[in-house]
């Protein structure tokens, strides 16, 4: 089948509104097209968060979690380090790999609050005599918050933990911003939001292959090993579009940072397996100058080397407007991925059947 007559094919099989029922059984879009409305109610239970502790004492931060618990402290430290706030990190593990102290505050980040790891991270970080700021839904991880009387914002969603990575990272952006740790303008969330409403319009299932980015996406991706390519504030971002890709579509991806790929990845574009590859550059439109020029360096060689690539560039608006309407597409490229692949994007099975040889 050529490209044309694929294309074709592609077309009709994501415009036919009849196929997302039948395979999509859950109703995962359901959950996506309502990202917008995530984000302001996350915003608005910010504003009741009950402080109690002296953000002045706070030295760094220390966001502890894993899988789409822990992706959005990946995108906040993005928009942080634009704003050289005081260091943020991301701890994925077991035990923790730094010293902390009274002046660290710890976000305990875990949809389920029963995250093996995350509950050993707090465990820990609680004999060091952390602060804490816990984020979940319930679970041990919240029972515990509750019994020591610290900062809890709970997240209340009935969906998948990755699904509500967006409301999450609202969650963490309101909280940081009333302790004075990083600013965020309520201007800029409602204007974020409404062009994000504005994004998801034109990205859902009824909306036509021809005008629909993430259906095209999706079609360039299949039979394709994605390859995400992110730098600057979307550092983060190419982890999020490749964990997706995986979760959702049941695929293989990956996901290189910009500007550290081109110090040792790039040495791959002499192999004899460039057509197995397609390059996703998710580009930015703010940000330093040497790092924008990367992306041009990047572009022409991909071109030289035959690799096929597509170039995605941030909207023209703030970093939280670009950040929210880049997650919205990846979300809704790895949806429809999954839809062409023919498999039901809501279930783990694999992840599952891991967690269980531990029980």
């Amino acid at each position: 089948m050529d490209s044309e007559t694929s294309d074709r094919y592609m077309q009709g099989l994501l415009d036919d509104q009849s196929l997302y029922p039948s395979i999509d059984v859950s109703g995962l879009r359901d959950r996506l097209f309502r990202l917008p409305g995530q984000c302001i109610e996350a915003w608005s239970k910010t504003k009741l968060l009950q402080v109690n502790i002296d953000s002045r004492e706070i030295k760094n931060v220390v966001i502890i979690g894993m899988g789409g618990s822990a992706i959005a402290g990946d995108l906040l430290i993005d928009m942080a380090s634009a704003q050289k706030t005081v260091p943020i990190s991301v701890v994925r593990d077991f035990s923790l790999p730094m010293k902390i102290d009274s002046s660290t505050l710890v976000v305990a980040c875990s949809y389920s609050g029963q995250t093996e790891e995350t509950l050993a991270l707090y465990d820990e970080a609680a004999s060091y005599g952390a602060k804490f700021l816990v984020i979940g839904s319930g679970g041990a991880l919240v029972s515990k918050a509750e019994s020591k009387n610290e900062m809890i914002l709970t997240v209340d969603l009935a969906s998948e933990p990755r699904s509500a990575v967006a409301y999450s990272l609202v969650l963490l952006l309101g909280a940081l911003s009333r302790l004075g740790i990083i600013s965020v303008d309520g201007d800029d969330v409602r204007d974020s939001v409404a062009f994000l409403t504005a994004t998801v319009n034109g990205l859902k299932e009824d909306v036509s292959y021809e005008t629909n980015l993430a259906k095209q996406l999706a079609t360039n991706c299949l039979s394709k090993s994605p390859v995400i390519y992110g730098g600057g504030i979307f550092t983060g971002m190419a982890r999020r579009w490749k964990t997706q890709i995986n979760e959702n579509s049941k695929s293989w991806a990956f996901y290189e940072t910009i500007p550290e790929l081109l110090h040792n990845s790039i040495e791959a574009y002499a192999s004899d397996h460039n057509d197995e590859k397609f390059i996703i550059l998710l580009r930015p439109s703010i940000g330093d100058d040497r790092l924008l020029s990367r992306y041009d360096i990047l572009g022409k060689m991909l071109s030289e080397y035959e690799i096929p690539f597509q170039t995605i560039e941030g909207d023209s608006h703030s970093m939280l407007s670009q950040i929210l309407n880049m997650l919205a597409l990846g979300d809704y490229v790895s949806y429809y991925l999954a839809l062409v692949r023919g498999v039901d994007p809501a279930p783990n099975p694999v992840i599952n059947r891991a967690k269980s040889f531990n029980e």
